[in-house]
C-alpha cells in the first residue's frame, strides 16, 4: 500500500509542484509572515545604534542613489531608514547623484510622512539631482547652500525649518549613503576621511564584501547589506516590510525545496526496498 502511494506521488504532474513554490512565494511577498530572524548582522545592527544614540532634532543626510534596478534590495533600506529616523523625530535631508531614484526618493517620503504626520519644510527636504557628486562634496564642506541654494521645489534651502543651523557637515549627525554604485568610495574619500563625518552605509548583497575593510577601520560606523540587510533592519524596528517578505519567500522556498529533495530520496529509498 505504501509502495503505490509512493509511486503515484512520483507521477504526480511537476506542474503541481511548480504552483506550490510559485505560492511558497508570492504569499510573503504579499503578506509578510515575520518569520524569526535571530541572526541579525552586527554591522547592521551598529547603523541603528547610530540612529538611536542621536538626540531628537538632529539633522542627518541621506545619499539614496540607486535606480530601479536595484529597488528590491535597496528600496527596504531606505524606507527602514528613514522610519526610524521619523520615529526618532529626526530631521532629514536627501540628496541624489542617479537620476533614475527621484521618483524612489518621491514614494519613499509620500508614504512615510503620512504614516508620521510628518511635514515637507520642517521634519524633511529634498535636494535636487546633481550629476557631479565630487563637486558636490567638496563644496559642503564649507557652505552646503553653495550647491543646494533651492530645494527640488524651488523654495529656499536656508529660509526652510528642517535646515535651521546646517551649514556644512559638522551640523550633521549622521550621513548614510544608499547606494548601487561606487559612490560610497567617494563619500569616504570626500567627506569621511578629509572632515570626520561620521558614515555608514546600505549595499547590494553583492557589493558588501568589499566593504569590509570600511568597516574594519571605522570609516564606516554600519553596513546594511542586501535584501538580508533590509530585513534585520526592519526586525530591529519591529516593522516588518519589504525587506521583510522578500526573506520570507526565499526561506520558505528554500524550505520546500529541501523538503522535496529529501521526500523523493527517502521516497525512492523505501520503493526499491520495500
Amino acid at each position: 500500500m505504501l509502495k503505490k502511494t509512493l509511486e503515484l506521488l512520483f507521477n504526480i504532474d511537476r506542474r503541481w509542484l511548480f504552483l506550490l513554490l510559485a505560492l511558497s512565494i508570492f504569499i510573503p511577498i504579499v503578506r509578510p509572515l515575520g518569520l524569526p530572524n535571530k541572526n541579525i548582522s552586527a554591522d547592521v545592527r551598529h547603523v541603528y545604534e547610530k540612529m538611536n544614540s542621536l538626540p531628537p532634532g538632529s539633522f542627518i543626510l541621506l545619499s539614496l542613489d540607486y535606480d530601479p534596478s536595484t529597488r528590491p534590495e535597496l528600496h527596504p533600506q531606505a524606507m527602514a531608514l528613514v522610519r526610524q529616523a521619523f520615529e526618532r523625530n529626526l530631521r532629514v535631508g536627501v540628496v541624489t547623484f542617479i537620476p533614475g531614484s527621484t521618483g524612489l526618493i518621491d514614494e519613499v517620503f509620500s508614504t512615510l510622512s503620512k504614516q508620521y504626520n510628518k511635514v515637507y519644510g520642517k521634519d524633511y527636504v529634498i535636494f535636487p539631482y546633481e550629476p557631479n557628486i565630487v563637486a558636490v562634496l567638496t563644496q559642503m564642506a564649507s557652505n552646503l547652500y553653495g550647491i543646494y541654494d533651492k530645494d527640488k521645489y524651488g523654495n529656499e534651502a536656508a529660509s526652510l525649518p528642517v535646515m535651521k543651523g546646517i551649514t556644512n557637515y559638522k551640523d550633521m549627525g549622521l550621513v548614510v549613503d544608499v547606494t548601487g554604485t561606487s559612490s560610497i568610495d567617494i563619500w569616504v574619500q570626500y567627506a569621511g576621511d578629509k572632515y570626520n563625518v561620521p558614515l555608514a552605509a546600505g549595499v547590494t548583497a553583492i557589493s558588501q564584501p568589499s566593504y569590509g575593510p570600511y568597516l574594519q577601520t571605522g570609516q564606516l560606523k554600519g553596513l546594511i547589506g542586501g535584501m538580508k540587510g533590509a530585513a534585520d533592519y526592519e526586525t530591529l524596528l519591529n516593522a516588518p516590510g519589504k525587506g521583510t517578505s522578500g526573506i520570507d519567500a526565499l526561506n520558505l522556498a528554500h524550505i520546500l525545496v529541501v523538503v522535496l529533495i529529501v521526500f523523493s530520496n527517502l521516497g525512492l529509498f523505501l520503493v526499491k526496498y520495500l
